[in-house]
């Protein structure tokens, strides 16, 4: 059995390499170098031998958010080598000419786009990957000696890091390198994760126990399990098995066949975001040189073909032999005749629903560095606080020392009904001696200039999403400077039926389909504004209510308990929409603590809409000020793929074009210009601009002036 980390590191100051550590080296020639993050200068840890191991010093688990970068020549579709006479010769790539020398500068720069992911530090190491070892030479040497071959590919990975548990280890930095003996074969394992396993100890002790894995685990690091799993079961088992948000790339060579894999995955809901494009091997752009992987739109700007740029669907994951494939395919999202209310003896009670949520937040509590939770004044966000807060307090029991109170994290404007009500929920779980809120306030002035930053961040021009982004921007900035992490209400939406225009619903049958349709766009839409946000100020968000086990069982129950009275949306009371979700946690937690009526019962804000009622008018009529009529009169010209519709989304439009010209189809609109106007039925309350009658989400907790 052997179990080796595979790196040659270098470690680089401002001033460029100033030390060299050879750990453990293997047939693959590779180097890496850890670059000074803003947290300090980051090593690449020791390890240890012991029987023939090497294990890291520190074992901890350790969670990390994080971007990621990586690339590697296309040897499957035989694209990447070119012949003259019996010389062949790599294509053209950036992130990969210079895979032997002592610093990969491209792929430095490229890995640094996506330092905001991960601002505590960043690692990025190259090599080469299906070369076999002649005898007597050393890996480096045996390169160039051989030179490249059909079998041979280069590769390239860089990784920024967000560390929320044992912030101090470096011995858990990514990319892993580890090499692994499966079954009589030697393989090497290169691994870039963007993510958190929940279950990640389960992966690892069910290897052990079923399969009889005697690797050890070289740091704790939940995302480490990615590759034991890869290396004893491939790539689809792997993702199947995996409870949590992640998205991962791993370059796998098999030592003894000389055998090169290459395999990109994505969470089941697309809580974490993970694109690919390739580098053309000819004029024929459908001919790759090289894949491309990166966390961001913005890491392969430059790198690849804009033409070929592909978001990995939610639940999917990706082989250069197979392209994409669906990995998450629960019987709920998948099959029109799903209906097991029907079945005698199908009974979903609420205790179940309440017991299921509490282990959907319970599991996203694990951090060594201070979290919060985002409290937008939403019921959503109220059922997570009111579930959050007896857990917290027994954490901090166990702890022992003095209690702290939660941080809390509040936006909008001066009387807005989130404002308002997220003072309520405060109160209502103790005040400050349990919950330090915090409000960040933001005028419709100081919105205006935020917008080149958001959509930058965002890689978006869908005018809906964008309006919503920029509170997000504000409460994710705020938030930043005090935790790493927060917990969000996000999702709960999705499986209730939790926006306005549910109550034109004509039927449970349609309400069911809509609640599948809006879910299979979260990765494009809630998630990926929720993503961008958090990450564009280093802070993870957490999602509970997306946790696919609650979700499973939330989608079992018979969608006529979900369907909304219109009356009842008029009148704030029992039967309008989510009102199952409500009633579900209308009573008080372990506290003692019960959620105010009038957050219980408020309408379903937008996140535009709930921090202030003016300012998206005010912000409308500013972008549409600076476009003309000619202009518009143009845009089906010049923007033919998802040409915009009115001056606020061309003004987006342009802004968008700026940064990632080419890549224009990588975004995905809502049908009908908003999530409610592609339902199956006609509902008037919303047009592209968005709620026709904001006075519905006024409440009796604001005050009678409105304070501008």
């Amino acid at each position: 059995m052997l179990f080796k980390q595979l790196s040659l590191c270098f470690i680089l100051s401002s001033t460029g390499v100033s030390s060299f550590s050879p750990v453990t080296t293997s047939s693959s020639t590779h180097h890496s170098i850890a670059v000074k993050g803003a947290f300090g200068l980051t090593g690449a840890g020791s390890t240890r031998s012991d029987g023939g191991r090497h294990q890291r010093q520190h074992q901890s688990q350790q969670p990390l958010m994080c971007g990621l970068i990586a690339a590697i020549d296309d040897i499957w579709n035989n694209n990447s080598n070119s012949d003259e006479g019996n010389k062949k010769e790599f294509g053209d790539a950036t992130l990969l000419n210079d895979y032997d020398s002592e610093v990969n500068d491209a792929l430095v720069q490229a890995s640094k786009l996506l330092h905001h992911r991960g601002p505590d530090g960043m690692t990025v190491a190259s090599g080469m990957l299906g070369l076999k070892e002649s005898s007597g030479s050393d890996s480096s040497s045996n390169a160039a000696a051989v030179g490249p071959s059909t079998g041979a590919a280069r590769w390239a990975m860089g990784h920024t890091r967000l560390a929320i548990v044992d912030p101090n280890n470096r011995n858990a930095d990514m990319p892993f390198q580890l090499q692994f003996d499966v079954d009589g074969e030697s393989k090497v394992i290169k691994l870039a994760a963007n993510g958190e396993i929940y279950n990640h100890e389960k992966v690892y002790s069910d290897l052990v126990t079923n399969d009889g894995w005697d690797h050890e685990r070289l740091s704790h690091s939940d995302c480490e399990v990615i590759a034991h799993s890869f290396a004893k079961h491939g790539g689809a088992a792997t993702a199947k098995v995996l409870d949590g948000m992640f998205a991962f790339v791993i370059f796998e060579e098999n030592q003894t066949t000389g055998e090169v894999k290459a395999f990109a995955a994505r969470d089941p809901v697309g809580i974490k975001p993970l694109y690919y494009g390739h580098k053309s091997a000819s004029d024929d752009v459908s001919k790759a040189s090289s894949y491309v992987f990166s966390s961001e739109l913005k890491g392969l700007v430059g790198q690849v073909d804009p033409s070929t740029v592909v978001a990995i669907p939610p639940g999917h994951y990706w082989t250069p032999e197979e392209g994409l494939v669906c990995f998450y395919n629960p019987d709920w999202l998948r099959k029109d005749d799903y209906e097991p209310w029907k079945e005698e003896g199908h009974e979903i009670t609420e205790e179940e629903i309440r017991e299921e949520f509490t282990k959907a937040v319970e599991k996203r509590m694990m951090s060594d560095v201070d979290y919060g939770f985002f409290l937008s004044g939403g019921v959503d966000s109220a059922i997570v606080s009111n579930v959050l807060l007896p857990l917290y307090r027994d954490a901090q029991l166990a702890q022992g020392g003095e209690y702290r109170p939660i941080p809390t994290y509040t936006v909008g404007m001066e009387n807005s009904p989130d404002v308002m009500a997220a003072k309520a929920v405060v109160e209502a779980l103790g005040g400050p001696k349990y919950v330090d809120h915090k409000i960040r306030y933001f005028t419709p002035e100081e919105v205006f200039d935020t917008i080149p930053k958001i959509i930058y961040h965002m890689e978006t021009y869908e005018a809906e999403l964008i309006r919503s982004s920029i509170p997000n921007w504000f409460l994710a900035e705020h938030a930043a400077k005090d935790v790493k992490m927060v917990l969000t209400g996000e999702g709960a939406d999705e499986l209730f039926a939790g926006y306005l225009y549910f109550q034109d619903a004509e039927s449970p049958t349609q309400l069911q389909n809509e609640l599948r349709r809006i879910y299979n766009m979260l990765g494009n839409i809630n998630l990926h504004r929720t993503d961008r946000m958090t990450m564009a100020h280093g802070l993870e968000a957490r999602v509970p209510f997306l946790d696919t086990k609650f979700t499973k069982l939330v989608m079992s129950i018979n969608p006529e308990e979900k369907m909304v009275d219109p009356v009842a949306v008029k009148t704030n009371s029992r039967g309008r929409e989510k009102s199952l979700l409500r009633e579900i946690f209308e009573g008080p937690n372990a506290n003692g603590d019960s959620i105010p009526d009038p957050v219980l019962w408020r309408a379903k804000a937008m996140q535009c809409e709930g921090v202030g009622e003016d300012w998206v008018s005010i912000l409308q009529k500013q972008v549409s000020a600076l476009v003309s009529d000619e202009e518009m009169e143009q845009a089906p010209t010049k923007y033919p793929i998802n040409t915009p519709q009115t001056k606020e989304e061309l003004y987006y439009r342009r802004i968008f074009d700026v940064h990632f010209h080419g890549m224009e189809h990588v975004v995905k609109l809502w049908e009908g210009g908003g999530r409610a106007m592609g339902a199956a039925w006609k509902s008037d309350m919303y047009t592209r601009e968005g709620l026709k009658n904001v006075n519905l989400l006024k409440h009796s907790l604001q005050k009678e002036a409105i304070i501008a």
